[in-house]
């Protein structure tokens, strides 16, 4: 709201929310959580060693070749030439001096007080002037732990940067009726989405202990879950489509206000669990990644809240069900929306047996096998105890 008479290009007004939100979650993180102090930072409070000139040469060679290697990726694949990427574009050139100036100083900070210093970077720079004895597991976990962040920081800087035009060009408040109050807050639940995703894909720190653990190492976990982004999603859209006969919720409740005030109020509710979701991450969202296991929040009732709430919208949205071209439009809708179901239950599976090798993740998995809702459902039927999951 403040600065959407600020006249500066969109691009730099999203820079500015973006930076002003992850302060923000910055200080919380240090000055309230403390995070810096976790021992899985694997860095010490004070210096340890002196500062290596040579260490510091190389881990910065190593980053800037991280950095161009991604650079020529995005100009060699034809899909980052697409309009669609120019404010990202844009973005990362005017914060290049930025990251040119801040990054032997971060990286002097963290290798004079880290336990293990020759890290990822330092092992990459090693390996292109011929050392062999580097560690190939470190250097393919940095390989996909940026592969992962080059994927999805552009995806979610411009879905943040058209997100906040369309608001900032909408009047600042909405008629006092559902119809214009409900797509207002849709349109805020999912820019507090893409908002949180951007900022935290952007900021894997170990200082602030929101480094990458591991990655998703096969290539059906990583192909399940890209294919539900750009551009994979708009390849695979064409064969499932289960909006067939165009009926939305608005559309069939519309003769009732008080059931499409319900309807809509659930869609809402469901929304809203989907960015809470996201939310309770804070600064370490991400895909594909195990950045720290979280168990609270929503977390507390089911392991995959967001793809939960995230699926049964689609259903209260599209009303597949509704036969408003018939009934085998209405049968083949519900059909391709539960293959699009499908998708998420092979993704949750995917992200539980790359998590599963974290000892934190299996503990919070047999907690959840007894105390989750569908647990809890099941006793209140009547159907036993639920066993653990193996």
């Amino acid at each position: 709201m403040l600065l959407r008479d600020w006249s500066e290009v969109v691009y730099i007004k999203t820079l500015a929310v973006l930076a002003i939100s992850a302060a923000t979650m910055l200080a919380m993180d240090i000055f309230v959580y403390r995070v810096q102090l976790n021992p899985t930072t694997e860095l010490a409070q004070q210096p340890v060693r002196p500062l290596n000139w040579l260490r510091l040469f190389q881990k910065l060679a190593g980053f800037w070749i991280t950095i161009g290697v991604i650079a020529a990726l995005y100009a060699l694949i034809p899909e980052y030439a697409n309009a669609f990427y120019r404010p990202f574009k844009d973005a990362a050139l005017y914060l290049l001096p930025g990251v040119v100036v801040a990054s032997p100083f971060y990286i002097a900070w963290v290798d004079r007080r880290q336990r293990d210093p020759e890290d990822a970077y330092a092992q990459l720079a090693a390996f292109l002037i011929g050392r062999r004895s580097v560690d190939r597991a470190a250097l393919a976990l940095h390989a996909r732990g940026w592969l992962v962040k080059a994927f999805f920081i552009p995806l979610m800087f411009v879905y943040v940067h058209d997100d906040l035009k369309a608001m900032w060009t909408a009047p600042l408040l909405p008629v006092l009726a559902f119809e214009h109050i409900f797509p207002r807050l849709i349109d805020l639940f999912y820019l507090i989405d893409v908002l949180l995703a951007a900022i935290a894909y952007t900021l894997t720190l170990r200082v602030i202990d929101n480094h990458i653990r591991s990655v998703e190492p096969t290539i059906g976990g990583w192909v399940i879950c890209v294919i539900c982004y750009r551009p994979l999603v708009d390849a695979q859209a064409p064969y499932i489509q289960y909006e067939l006969d165009k009926l939305h919720w608005g559309d069939v409740f519309a003769p009732w206000p008080w059931v499409y005030v319900l309807w809509g109020s659930l869609i809402l509710v469901l929304a809203f669990i989907y960015v809470w979701s996201t939310v309770i991450f804070g600064l370490r969202f991400s895909n594909l990644t195990n950045r720290g296991i979280i168990a609270s929040g929503p977390y507390r009732w089911v392991k995959h809240p967001a793809y939960l709430a995230k699926n049964l919208s689609w259903w209260m949205i599209s009303v597949p069900f509704v036969a408003g071209a018939g009934w085998p439009i209405a049968l083949q809708s519900c059909l391709m929306l539960g293959a699009a179901n499908m998708i998420y239950y092979l993704r949750a599976r995917t992200e539980e047996r790359h998590l599963s090798a974290d000892p934190a993740y299996r503990k919070y998995k047999a907690y959840m096998a007894e105390h989750d809702l569908f647990a809890r459902l099941r006793r209140m039927a009547g159907l036993g105890r639920a066993k653990f999951l193996q």
